[in-house]
């Protein structure tokens, strides 16, 4: 406020009646003449119940005149000063009126200042008469014979009122918000149509239910797009209060009505959209008939006017109790807890023997989101279904082998391709293999081959990993170990890889002969080995290499090599070219770099270069063509690419392999290193160390050490014989059809593949509102592909697809569909209702076309399945929708599409609690590959940026829908979170309501990003250095495998440290991803320091918080700018397809499972 004249106060905060809370005034109003004027214009500013605070001086000594005289302020007229005494300012506050009793702080006659307190009324026999009440006015959305009408009318503190029954025209509403904006300065608008919505139970067919609804959604659309239209700066924007009945889930409450959901779902999305519209939603709760209390009435207007102001919208419950009281109606957001997840599974970690227990509590090699050795760890698997193809079995693993390829695996190095610092769900398909295991030795538990039976003994190479207690594979990649072999488990597990290596690499490329010379470099490995065996059991001549004296003996003694070199400079070079002048036949090539390029001069004419390694052939290093002008041959050999490309090969040559064991050519590779599965930690680090000779093999079900088995993150026990629990019992796989709403969209053909892959389910109905012609005639179809393999898949496992045309919002259509697959002998078991359209409008453009085109498949066809399945009295083990996580992470535009999610988790929640029927509703993040996101490209960029939304691949959100299934009991409509928490915590002002804002910064604080501030700047950082220096030094000591943090020189070079280069790729994996810092690897091995990494990470912290501050006003200023500017902002949408993989990688370590409850 600014004193412009003795005689007039001018109000500069923004001159809008009943917008503050607390006005404090200091030595300003004694120096107006006009003080009933001021003291008015403050009242007009405060909300009832706000206060005014004035500090004045009230009693001066005389002698102040001499000082002050000379000052026409310090005068109100030629005989008194214009210090008011106390007395004085009371009885000016009683004359404005309007404001309760003054409260003084000063002692009465006491010299000086005196702080004086006012409260505005808050009663409305006094408000009714001030004259900012008499400057505002009531629109009623309600029946004029309504108890409603009659009941709120004599109370409301207005005169000014205005009622509009449902039958009134567009344009009469459009016309009277126009006059009244025009006439009053604040406008108060109750929509109250709400409380007339159909019953559960009442006429709920598709016209009547589904025209209801939506046409009350467009008509709350149309009021406020009205008043966007005709509102004046002049103006305050009007309160929107929309009220509804028994429309909240709460506590102890047994009713409970969906249909008003979408209302609640849109207007939810409006009031983030469009934050001056004060949009507040009230759910009426009464025991009895709702206005009979005039009491009731009383508490509800008090309320409203109460909450007249943006940071009190949040969503109310008034209920009719004894003392009636006023609940705020709050989501509660929490992660799966013990109690939930003991569901699942007995208990949440577990001690087992593996030989006794294998069977009953199936375990699987789990790889930690950190990519380090010391975060392996046993994790419970999946059973698969017993449901084997012709050609398969499944195969108890007794033990495993080690290779080096499998650290590579486990520490995301694997292929060398991949990008650093990468997440598995960003690097191309080729690249995601991450599951370590190639060789084992098992015994077939299930059989569909006629070569192999249950009981037998068999070895094998499988690319899909082998850390795994059970397995189902092809016949072609497996051999069944003679009766006569006298190898042990352990020695067997150790030969695929190797052996198959060499028989390919020698015998089937390069076809080796008897008197050849071999050079075999690193020979100590199984590898080179094998290699070595292969040789002299065909008659060729050996030379090798090896790194250590005691490897180089190790050669000589125990497969008698006279020639044996140092593989770790290029001496082997002058030795071999001086006893070996014309050169060598074949060479068989570990080492790169230098190594590489002077072993290739070595060739003989018409010789082979078998490259094993591929370290050089990833690093695109250059291979002059000189050195093959005399003849010689350059194979390239990757024996998993060639298990993948000719599986039939495998089982030749491990027969081959075998038969040259029987034979005595043959030998078990040695040493042999055993592991016991709780020493995986120890037998990964010592194969990274590449210092070990011969072979290393793991025990699994052979063991007879006990393990901890973990809860899987993402995988529960799906087992036969758990038919209650499933949500794939054989009645619904084998007996029973699963009815896929928008069966041809990219999430139910996605869906549908896995469940008939990995559940072994027999009968599919997709319903389409497009025949399958029709479909596969579409340009540019994103759904094809996924189309084309899923009949494929069903052709494959011997199931039914078929597909349906029938519309999900025509009740007929629906209830005939479920109607005559019930007269079938595979009667409806399931519903999975995945049908959906997106069309993202703002609310200026949103139009009433838009609106009803995509809430209907959600509304309507949610309805219609719930409906039609009743009538008809379908026995249904699971009735799941798919809702959307922007119902939470609520962004601009979405209000019609979150209209049909929120309809979605009200239905799920009265079939649960009201009719104690099978319901899911779950809110999907974005899917890869699959889903609305996935075709809506512009959307999910808007959300990765803003707000951090992640893709959840596709096999591991189907497996999570599993999951919660088992759940539904006691959370009916859950929300998955794959979000990265820092990115959403940073724009957390832009978030739906005030609890997930709170849930977010538990995730934050957890994750260490949450605000720190500084002593004096008043900035904040992300983490003190020290901090960071401490995490870091915890990380490089977990990669050294030190025994205490203590060890770790913050001041010391890594290097000197002991830090290898697999440990260094590992860091800076570690940095990429934990931090977002960037620390070339070149630095690393150069030696860089701790201390300096740390300052470079919180260097990079402070640039992002910067970035993100940045984004965040922009977010802002956008938001403030859509009331006025809509027209001017479009969202456009693009479509692209991702064809499906059931090799996704597994989830980040950002994804949780969040559950939405409601109290």
């Amino acid at each position: 406020m600014q004193n412009t004249h003795p005689n007039t106060l001018r109000i500069l905060l923004f001159g809008v009646d009943e917008s503050h809370d607390i006005i404090f005034v200091a030595s300003v109003l004694q120096t107006i003449s006009d003080i009933d004027h001021s003291l008015e214009s403050l009242r007009r500013l405060l909300v009832p119940g706000g206060l005014l605070l004035v500090v004045e001086l009230t009693l001066t000594h005389s002698y102040f005149d001499l000082i002050f005289g000379l000052f026409p302020y310090w005068w109100r007229d030629s005989n008194s000063r214009a210090i008011l005494t106390i007395d004085q300012w009371r009885q000016a506050f009683q004359s404005i009126g309007g404001f309760e009793p003054m409260v003084v702080s000063a002692k009465a006659n006491a010299f000086g200042d005196s702080l004086m307190i006012v409260r505005k009324s808050t009663a409305r026999s006094i408000l009714i008469h001030l004259s900012e009440w008499q400057d505002q006015a009531w629109l009623l959305f309600a029946d004029r014979t309504h108890n409603l009408s009659h009941a709120l009318v004599p109370h409301l503190p207005s005169s000014n009122i205005e009622i509009l029954p449902d039958t009134v025209t567009t344009d009469h509403i459009s016309s009277t918000i126009d006059i009244m904006l025009k006439q009053y300065k604040q406008l108060h608008i109750i929509f109250a149509w709400p409380l007339d919505v159909l019953q559960p139970g009442q006429n709920n067919n598709e016209t009547t239910f589904g025209s209801h609804i939506e046409h009350l959604c467009y008509k709350l659309i149309y009021i406020l797009q009205s008043i966007q239209k005709y509102y004046r700066q002049n103006n305050s924007f009007p309160y929107v209060f929309i009220l509804t009945q028994n429309s909240q889930p709460m506590e102890g409450k047994n009713e409970f009505t969906p249909t008003i959901a979408p209302l609640i779902g849109l207007a939810r999305s409006l009031s983030v959209e469009c934050p001056r519209h004060h949009i507040k939603l009230i759910d009426l709760q009464p025991t009895a008939d709702i206005f009979t209390e005039s009491s009731y009435s009383d508490i509800l207007i008090q309320h409203m006017m109460n909450s007249r102001e943006v940071d009190n919208l949040d969503e109310a419950v008034l209920s009719l109790e004894a003392d009636s009281r006023i609940q705020c109606f709050q989501w509660h957001y929490d992660r799966l807890q013990s109690k939930e997840q003991q569901k699942l599974s007995s208990k949440m970690e577990r001690t087992i023997v593996p030989k006794n227990d294998a069977d009953k509590n199936p375990f699987r090699l789990q790889v930690a989101p950190s990519r380090f050795v010391a975060d392996l760890a046993w994790t419970r698997d999946l059973i698969p279904i017993n449901n084997l193809l012709p050609g398969q079995i499944q195969v108890r693993i007794h033990c495993t082998s080690l290779n080096f390829r499998d650290v590579l695996k486990i520490r995301g190095l694997y292929p060398h391709t991949r990008v650093f610092g990468q997440r598995d769900c960003d690097q191309p398909l080729v690249d995601r293999d991450t599951t370590p295991g190639t060789d084992f030795m098992g015994t077939v538990i299930l059989s569909h081959s006629k070569d192999l039976k249950i009981g037998d003994r068999v070895i094998g190479l499988w690319s899909s990993g082998t850390f795994h207690s059970h397995i189902i594979l092809d016949t072609s990649v497996v051999s069944r170990v003679p009766d006569e072999c006298l190898l042990s488990d352990e020695q067997l597990a150790a030969l695929p890889t190797a052996f198959l290596t060499a028989v390919l690499s020698l015998k089937h490329r390069i076809k080796l002969k008897h008197g050849q010379t071999v050079l075999i470099h690193a020979a100590t490995g199984a590898t080179g080995q094998a290699c070595i065996q292969y040789c002299q059991a065909v008659g060729a001549r050996v030379i090798a290499t090896a790194g250590s004296d005691a490897k180089r003996c190790f050669l000589r003694k125990h497969y008698g090599i006279e020639h044996v070199f140092n593989s770790r400079d290029l001496s082997f070079v002058t030795e071999i070219r001086s006893r070996f002048p014309n050169g060598v036949n074949v060479i068989v090539n570990s080492l790169s770099g230098p190594l590489l390029q002077e072993s290739f001069k070595l060739l003989a004419p018409h010789g082979h270069f078998i490259e094993l390694g591929k370290r050089d052939v990833y690093a695109r290093t250059s291979l002059p063509i000189f050195n093959l002008r005399q003849d010689c041959n350059f194979h390239v050999i990757d024996l998993a690419l060639h298990a993948i490309d000719e599986p039939h090969t495998i089982h030749e040559m491990i027969d081959d392999v075998l038969g040259h064991f029987q034979r005595g050519l043959f030998k078990p590779f040695e040493p042999l290193t055993i592991f016991e599965p709780s020493e995986i930690i120890d037998a990964f680090t010592q194969c990274s160390l590449g210092l070990s000779m011969g072979k290393m093999v793991v025990r699994m079900t052979n063991s007879e050490q006990p393990i901890l088995l973990k809860e899987s993150d993402v995988n529960t026990k799906i087992s036969e014989n758990s038919s209650e629990e499933s949500m794939f019992p054989s009645v619904v796989c084998e007996r029973g059809t699963i009815l896929v709403s928008g069966g041809l969209g990219g999430l139910g053909l996605t869906m549908s593949r896995w469940m008939v892959e990995k559940r072994g389910v027999k009968h599919i109905v997709l319903m389409s509102r497009r025949t399958i012609e029709q479909f596969e005639k579409v340009e540019n179809n994103p759904q094809l592909e996924d189309w084309l393999q899923l009949k494929e898949t069903a052709a494959k496992y011997n199931t039914s697809i078929d597909v349906v045309q029938a519309d999900v919002t025509h009740f007929v259509d629906v209830y005939e569909l479920i109607k005559r697959l019930n007269q079938t002998s595979h009667p409806v078991r399931g519903i999975i209702h995945s049908a959906v359209i997106s069309d993202d409008k703002l609310l200026t453009n949103l139009s009433q076309e838009t609106l009803f085109r995509v809430m209907e498949p959600k509304v309507r066809g949610g309805w219609n399945l719930h409906q039609a399945s009743q009538q008809i009295g379908a026995s249904l083990h699971f009735f799941v929708m798919f809702s959307s996580i922007r119902n939470h992470l609520i962004d601009p535009g979405s209000s019609s599409y979150n209209a049909g999610n929120e309809f979605f988790e009200a239905l799920a929640h009265y079939r649960r609690e009201q009719l104690k029927l099978p319901a899911l509703s779950i809110a999907l993040p974005a899917v890869q590959g699959a889903g609305m996101f996935h075709r809506q490209q512009a959307i999910l960029n808007n959300l990765l940026i803003a707000q951090g939304i992640e893709m959840l691949p596709t096999v591991p959100t189907f497996e999570l829908v599993e999951r919660l299934f088992i759940m539904q009991t006691n959370y009916s409509s859950p929300v998955i979170f794959a979000v990265d928490w820092k990115r959403l915590h940073a724009n957390k002002a832009n978030l739906a309501n005030r609890q997930l804002v709170q849930f977010i910064e538990q995730q934050a604080t957890q994750q260490g990003i949450s605000n720190v501030r500084t002593n004096d700047s008043g900035s904040s950082s992300i983490a003190r250095i020290e901090v960071i220096i401490e995490r870091i030094r915890e990380t490089v000591m977990r990669l050294l495998g030190a025994s205490s943090i203590d060890r770790i020189d913050i001041d010391r070079s890594l290097l000197s440290l002991g830090l290898d280069s697999l440990a260094a790729v590992s860091l800076y994996n570690w940095l990429s991803q934990e931090w977002g810092a960037f620390i070339s690897l070149a630095e690393i091995f150069q030696g860089v320091k701790i201390s300096e990494i740390a300052n470079r990470v919180q260097k990079k912290m402070i640039e992002r918080q910067t970035a993100s501050r940045e984004i965040e006003t922009t977010l802002s200023n956008d938001m403030e700018q859509m009331d006025g500017s809509e027209d001017n902002l479009t969202l456009s949408t693009t479509k692209n397809a991702a064809s499906y993989n059931g090799m996704e990688g597994v989830l980040r370590v950002s994804l949780s499972i969040t559950l939405q409850l409601t109290s």
